[in-house]
């Protein structure tokens, strides 16, 4: 974690990884997670850059100084390669590419999309329809909304380069970065797999201690469906050693999707049981089934993850929902 002054806290230092590949993390605006893994590769040409942090001076800092430590050169850096759509990830683009005059790359998707990361009132007027859906009070609706977009957070462009699924981004020789669509913790979501090494980076599809949050939006369906047919779209390829964009990394990629499966069909069983017991909204199933004493920010991912579960739930049969004074009610 960083402090106001921007020094670091806790971050551990850049490395070599071996394998050309070398990993700088950056620090970001947030009690959790505190730093991204930015990952360079060595490639023809240069460099490729995998995420990139928020937009803010410590991030910024930390990764000029991390490359510079590592003996590599920050302007030979030609290309930003960005896993997802969400501002811990895409934050700091614009300003890279402004500064190093880089390619960005995205999945297609995201071209889609950047004009929903953009929209700050449209986010705020989506969550408040979420939530008076599904039953929260309006009192923490209005805490859970930010006032203003974060700093950190300025508006994108879209990649000037997309990429599909199957793709693959040439490094040096015939070493290549193999594309795979993993939409879910956001629907633009890429892990791309080296194919010298085998080494996977997983983005926040697969996090070494935790789960990513699988956040309900209006018009993006059955989110929760897709994170898990793109666990299972990793375990059929085998991954092994798998480097994520938090924490530390993963021996044993395919084990971990395993366990994040395994995690998911037992909220899937709670929750399921708990609407079994009684007709209820998604905003009392949450208060069953996390911790007490959220902060805002928390209780709004706890709730989001609860609509994601209850609807796939839904969607696949297991309960069903009824309108009752403009809320929604989820029944057995």
């Amino acid at each position: 974690m960083s402090d106001p002054s921007g020094q670091a806290t806790g971050i551990p230092d850049p490395q070599s990884l071996g394998n050309g590949i070398h990993l700088v993390p950056a620090p970001l605006p947030f009690r959790s997670p505190a730093w991204v893994n930015a990952y360079a590769i060595e490639s023809e040409g240069g460099l490729l850059l995998l995420d990139c942090g928020t937009d803010w001076e410590p991030g910024r800092r930390a990764l000029s100084h991390g490359l510079r430590s590592l003996g590599l050169d920050e302007t030979a850096i030609h290309t930003l390669v960005v896993t997802h759509l969400h501002p811990d990830h895409v934050g700091m683009s614009a300003r890279l590419v402004d500064e190093l005059g880089c390619r960005f790359v995205m999945h297609e998707r995201a071209s889609q999309l950047v004009d929903r990361y953009n929209d700050s009132p449209g986010f705020a007027r989506r969550l408040k329809t979420i939530g008076h859906t599904h039953g929260v009070p309006d009192a923490i609706i209005d805490a859970a909304i930010p006032e203003s977009r974060p700093d950190y957070m300025p508006l994108i462009e879209g990649p000037d380069h997309t990429l599909r699924d199957g793709d693959e981004i040439p490094l040096s020789g015939s070493r290549r970065l193999e594309i795979l669509h993993t939409p879910g913790h956001e629907p633009a979501h890429i892990c791309l797999r080296d194919s010298r090494t085998g080494i996977l980076f997983s983005g926040d599809h697969i996090l070494p201690r935790i789960s990513p949050v699988i956040m309900y939006d209006l018009d993006l369906g059955d989110v929760l469906g897709d994170y898990l047919d793109s666990l299972q779209k990793l375990i059929a390829v085998r991954i092994g050693l798998t480097y994520p964009a938090h924490g530390t990394v993963i021996e044993h990629g395919d084990e971990r999707a395993r366990q994040i499966l395994l995690h998911h069909d037992r909220r899937l069983l709670d929750m399921a049981e708990l609407v079994r017991e009684q007709d209820t909204t998604a905003w009392e199933v949450m208060l069953e089934s996390f911790r007490p004493n959220l902060d805002p920010i928390q209780a709004r991912l706890a709730f989001l993850e609860t609509v994601s579960h209850l609807e796939h739930l839904r969607l696949s049969g297991r309960i069903q929902v009824d309108e009752q004074d403009d809320q929604l009610i989820y029944r057995a």
